[in-house]
């Protein structure tokens, strides 16, 4: 049976009673955020606890409010602290050692409850029976992996409110190179039989673009890349016959669901759904606004039905991320009217990619992403900002269509509507012509550079003193810049920035010139970091106010996921 981790860090559960000492009579604590656990939650509250030989700092409160003061920490903090807590389960502090926890309105000297928890599995009456075991009695789990071990004597915790989740501290977190969400094995003790409660489901994804074909196949909820592969070049009638050899490549592997990007959603679709013939005539209707696009994922949605009959299929749409935004940010200053009747506005895209390294983002700040404010910099061939306000799309560069926003490899951006015309007559054109194969396909650092939309060039033609290569990367730089300086005043400041995509994730200087000339807003970047390091990582220096990320996407893992959840959902009903 696969089961999700959950990796506690040090904590402390307290009574009322010591709660109106540490922090004042009839102090309540302030939720930020919900753990798995129904009714558990993570307080913003934090207190200090000291031992012997040393105090660890902004230990989080956990509520709700208990009988008994309890603190958990690991082995390794009892060193720290000059204290040596025994081994227990939850809520089994008889003859335990006590500790001294100071608040901002007083402290307490614990006279017992100090433990280290013991690691244990919280399930449902369902979950217990599938497995065969009953509340206290114990299982084995296996971790895979480079560090793959057993861990044995893992006490099953059963009530009817639990959710299904293996609860072991950062020690050893750490020691089995697990982190929150990965997933492990139930075994049985006597013969190591494994055990299926939450089912693995292999999800093919598909992104068919104008020309192409890219498509991965993961297995879920673990993450594992089974198979990839892309096919390039393709006309609008061949792509029957190259999904039908995707299909003949795929029979080697069993196929429970299939995933589909879709461009544009418009204003139909905030988040991922199964697809049905509803959704299937939504995903047509939105043609005009995406026409290279929307068009191609329709036809991938087909054939693929043809081909993978009766398996469930999963739309995940670039605009749905972005659907969160207020009227002030999406609506354009022309008549209203043509929002009301034709629905022109701003959507956005790249959701899935600003999505997932928010996620990512609100673990290595540790901080619930409904406490941050974050810019999340998308920079790649297509480049787009977003700024994200409490874990929702607050504001975005791109538009109506990824046109717009700030100069990219070969778009434009936004310019002066008003040359459109003017180019149509110096041409000879039409507007349709000026924006597909003048603003679309050569502009941007391609047409100021005169040399090529691959930012390498760009800066070897720099370095070679090219002055068009230059004035291309500064056009480049400073519209980013402008765009972080309007989020930095729309969100009141910023607690971090992110950079990723292909140049946000490769190109320190790229990074260094856009972050050039923030350090009054609080950024300082460590120039070690953004130049030699590598992986998602902080390329600012630890007193930086602002935090600065490079975060490798991954809106393949998002669409993988929707796919997973709602497949899962739609099962079980």
């Amino acid at each position: 049976m696969k089961i999700p981790v959950g990796i506690s860090n040090r904590h402390v559960h307290l009574s009322r009673e010591h709660l109106d000492i540490l922090f004042g009579k009839g102090y309540e604590l302030t939720k930020i955020k919900d753990l798995r656990q129904k009714g558990q939650f993570a307080a913003e509250e934090t207190i200090d606890i000291e031992g012997p030989k040393g105090k660890i700092s902004h230990v989080r409160i956990l509520g709700p409010e208990r009988n008994k003061t309890q603190v958990e920490i690991s082995k390794t903090d009892g060193y720290v602290l000059g204290v040596n807590p025994p081994m227990r389960d939850s809520g089994d502090l008889a003859e335990t050692p006590g500790i001294t926890i100071i608040g901002p309105r007083g402290q307490v000297m614990l006279q017992e409850g100090l433990i280290i928890a013991a690691r244990h599995i919280h399930m449902n009456e369902t979950d217990a029976a599938k497995i065969g075991v009953k509340d206290n009695e114990h299982v084995s789990v296996r971790v895979d992996g480079e560090r793959s071990l057993i861990l044995e004597k893992v006490l099953c915790r059963v009530h009817p409110s639990f959710v299904l989740e293996f609860h072991i501290d950062t020690d050893e977190g750490n020691a089995a190179g697990l982190k929150n969400s990965d997933v492990v094995e139930i075994i049985q003790v006597d013969s190591y039989h494994q055990l299926e409660v939450v089912e693995e489901r292999q999800i093919l994804l598909f992104n068919c673009g104008s020309s192409s074909i890219k498509y991965k196949l993961y297995r879920m909820p673990n993450k594992q890349l089974l198979a990839s592969g892309v096919i390039e070049h393709i006309k609008k009638e061949e792509y029957g016959q190259h999904l039908l050899q995707i299909a003949q490549d795929m029979q080697l592997y069993r196929i429970d669901a299939i995933a589909h990007r879709i461009v544009h959603g418009g204003e139909e679709f905030a988040q991922s759904i199964i697809i049905d013939e509803r959704v299937k005539a939504a995903i047509k209707k939105l043609t005009p606004f995406a026409p290279l696009h929307n068009p191609v994922n329709l036809l991938g949605i087909e054939w693929t039905e043809k081909l993978f009959p009766n398996l469930p299929q999963v739309a995940i749409f670039d605009t749905a991320f972005h659907q969160t935004m207020p009227p002030s940010s999406f609506i354009y200053p022309i008549p209203y009217e043509y929002y009301t009747n034709y629905k022109i506005r701003k959507y956005g895209f790249h959701g899935s990619s600003h999505r997932y390294v928010m996620e990512r983002a609100e673990v290595m700040l540790e901080m619930p992403k409904e406490k941050l404010r974050l810019i999340s910099c998308h920079i790649g061939n297509g480049v787009s900002l977003t700024a994200i306000r409490y874990g929702i799309s607050y504001d975005t560069t791109m538009g109506f269509t990824p046109i717009s926003g700030v100069s990219m490899g070969t778009r434009s951006g936004n310019i002066d509507p008003g040359i459109i015309p003017y180019l149509a007559e110096i041409e000879g054109t039409d507007v349709h012509g000026v924006v597909e194969n003048i603003l679309n396909k050569k502009s941007g650092l391609l047409g100021i550079s005169g040399k090529s939309n691959d930012i390498r060039d760009i800066l070897q033609g720099i370095r070679e003193g090219d002055e068009r290569c230059k004035l291309a990367i500064d056009v480049f730089t400073k519209r980013i810049q402008a765009y972080i300086g309007q989020y930095l005043a729309r969100l009141h400041g910023v607690d971090g920035i992110i950079f990723t995509a292909g140049i946000g994730e490769n190109s320190a200087e790229i990074r260094e010139r856009i972050c050039a000339g923030f350090e009054h807003a609080g950024v300082v970047i460590d120039q070690h970091a953004n130049h030699r390091a590598t992986g998602e990582r902080f390329i600012s220096t630890p007193f930086s106010p602002v935090k600065v990320m490079v975060i490798p996407t991954n809106e393949e893992l998002i669409m993988a996921r929707d796919a997973y959840q709602l497949v899962t959902q739609m099962i079980s009903v």
